[in-house]
Parts: C-alpha cells; structure tokens; sequence
C-alpha cells in the first residue's frame, strides 16, 4: 500500500508564483520594446493560461490522491498571488489603476481553467503510465 502524498504550503507558493511569472516575465521585457496594447491584451491571457497549466501539472505532481482539488487550490493562490502583487504594488503604491475589476475576473477564471487542466493532464498521463506499467 502507497502512503498518501500532499503538496506542502511551499509547493502552492511554488506554484502560484510561477503561474504568474511567464506574465510579469514578459511585461519587463516588452517595456524595452514598443508593442501594440492589442497584442498584449491577446498576448496576457495566453500566457497566464500556459503558466497555470504548468503549475498546475507540477503543483499536482506532488499529490496521490485528489489532483483536481490541487489544481483548484493552485489556481486560487494564483490569483490570490496576482492580486496581491498587481493591487498592493501598483494600486495602493504607486497610486496607478492597472487592471479593471473585469480583468482581474478574467484571470481569475483563466488561472483556475488552467490550472485545472494542468492537474488534468497529470491525473492523465499519470493512468496512461499505470496502464503501461501493468501490460508489460
């Protein structure tokens, strides 16, 4: 019998950071460059939905049972992350309204799809290799 595995708190940290990182990674570097506010509108979702996948696939990793209640975690401290750091630093700091609340509720609805689907594909591939492993 396998002993029951958990994601430590340090794992949903681990993981909501990185969900948000692919995002905050590309806005530094497009500050270098002009780009048009249209690809970047387009281009944000995007990647907040790659990172919440990754996360959510690596966060789920870590658990035996229950990979889909990981994922829903994982994306809620995403966003809990996100707002965290968009509200506290660009908000309340530096004084400057960034994302609208309909924004902030489209990445909320697209970290936790992600996430869910990362926590999916290891629910996945995890019963693709157990199929694999007892036919051989």
């Amino acid at each position: 019998m396998i002993a029951e595995k958990k994601p430590k708190l340090e794992d949903y940290f681990a993981g909501a950071a990185l969900a948000n990182s692919l995002v905050w990674l590309t806005l530094g570097i497009m500050t270098l460059w002009e780009m048009n506010l249209k690809d970047l509108a387009i281009l944000g979702p995007l990647l907040y939905a790659a990172g919440a996948t990754i996360s959510g696939y690596l966060v789920s990793r870590k658990a035996t049972k229950n990979q889909l209640k990981v994922g829903l975690i994982t994306g809620l401290g995403a966003f809990i992350f996100h707002v965290y750091v968009f509200v506290g630093l660009f908000e309340l700091f530096m004084g400057m309204r960034v994302l609208s609340l309909v924004d902030h509720l489209l990445i909320f609805a697209v970290l936790m799809a992600g996430a869910v689907l990362g926590s999916f594909l290891r629910m996945t591939f995890s019963s693709i290799n157990k199929k694999d492993k007892s036919g051989n």
